[in-house]
């Protein structure tokens, strides 16, 4: 079927140029699928915003700043360069998908990011974007086009400034015009030219709410963050224990956090998002921290099946819960910090576990953690029993 973007040669009409008349297909039909903005990059020339976005990528991680993510060290040309992975590809789509939902509470009150509420995004963009693939390869005959959503090697967010789709602010997060700083990206690698967009302009000015905001100190200057102090960061990437000194700042956050984002101004022209999709799951934001500490690993999975929480792991997502009942500090959470303490299989919870009692106090806090440092056989463990007693 051939696009309406196409059928110029009526008498007296211009012809589109094939480049043009491809590009606006494309984004004609993102749009379509439920897309809130698309742009287009070209990758077989110079292109200036893309290689500062490779630049500032090197020096993040001469840095240190990724912190235990050491596959973001691997294929680091590919991340600059696309056509190092594809050396065919020509053109570059990039999409952002609205999660933008103001009817539900910040990640403070929540503890769940937003993004991570709904429909696992990998799901949700991935399926628009192997759409918008077919579509191209309909669409353009010969044409070959491969998509990625948070998965393959590209510097997103570098791509989507370069693409136009929108600027990267303070606080690294792209800000789109419709969306505000609650897209998720994705892209689309294509072996034919489109004509592509202006690079986006850079907005933020003087602003610094984001960097202010965050709790832990995890924006030192403006566009860098520093990840082994980003609450997401710890909550979700950090397989270890959560460096002690900055458990008490974490709140109430068990999956990500929004603070940043929160505190963007460009948000108030943000519209809300129309997919259901995006929507919190049924009872996620309802449920007791206490009642997540029940959960054994059969249990974790099914329960967030289909959702981005299960990439923290059981044991990782325990772990924050504990630390969020340590720092809500009611009495009434010990007796199944206890039972976690006792009795969960994973030494990193029962480390965490001993933290949040020895947070709370009490005497059955303290009988607890001393029952328990008679018997714990792991060494991490009962160095953290051994400071929440020494705590109070």
């Amino acid at each position: 079927m051939t696009s309406p973007c196409w059928s110029c040669a009526t008498s007296g009409a211009p012809r589109l140029q094939p480049e043009r008349a491809r590009s606006a297909a494309i984004k004609q039909e993102a749009l379509r699928l439920g897309f809130v903005g698309a742009g287009v990059a070209r990758l077989d020339r110079q292109d200036p915003a893309a290689e500062a976005g490779a630049a500032h990528y090197r020096a993040w991680l001469a840095r240190g700043d990724h912190g235990s993510m050491s596959w973001l060290e691997r294929m680091v040309e590919e991340r600059c360069h696309p056509r190092a992975l594809w050396p065919e590809a020509r053109s570059l789509v990039a999409v952002a998908w609205n999660y933008h939902r103001p009817d539900e509470p910040d990640g403070r009150l929540a503890g769940f990011a937003r993004y991570a509420r709904g429909r696992d995004y990998h799901r949700a963009v991935g399926s628009r974007l192997k759409a918008l693939a077919r579509f191209a390869r309909a669409e353009f005959p010969g044409c070959e086009a491969r998509a990625s959503v948070d998965t393959g090697p590209f510097l997103e967010r570098a791509w989507a400034e370069s693409a136009g789709l929108g600027f990267v602010g303070k606080h690294a997060h792209v800000i789109h015009k419709t969306s505000g700083n609650w897209a998720m990206l994705g892209e689309l690698l294509l072996d034919i030219e489109l004509e592509p967009d202006a690079p986006s302009e850079r907005r933020c000015g003087t602003c610094s709410r984001c960097m202010s905001a965050c709790p832990t100190g995890a924006i030192p200057a403006p566009y860098q963050v520093d990840a082994r102090r980003c609450i997401s960061y710890l909550t979700i990437e950090l397989e270890d224990a959560i460096p002690r000194e900055l458990r008490p700042l974490i709140g109430g956050r068990v999956f990500g956090c929004d603070d940043c984002l929160d505190a963007c101004p460009w948000n108030r022209f943000a519209v809300a998002a129309e997919s259901d999709e995006v929507r919190a799951r049924a009872d996620l934001l309802e449920t007791p921290l206490v009642d997540w500490l029940r959960l054994d690993r059969e249990a974790f999975e099914l329960r967030f099946n289909g959702l981005a929480v299960l990439r923290a792991g059981r044991d990782g997502f325990l772990r924050n819960v504990c630390v969020a009942l340590g720092n809500a500090g009611d009495a009434q959470s010990v007796p199944a910090l206890t039972h976690a303490l006792l009795r969960d299989t994973a030494p990193l919870v029962r480390g965490h576990a001993a933290w949040a009692l020895g947070a709370i106090g009490g005497l059955e806090a303290q009988a607890a953690l001393a029952r328990a440092l008679e018997d714990e056989p792991d060494a991490a463990c009962r160095d953290e029993i051994q400071q929440a007693l020494e705590a109070r």
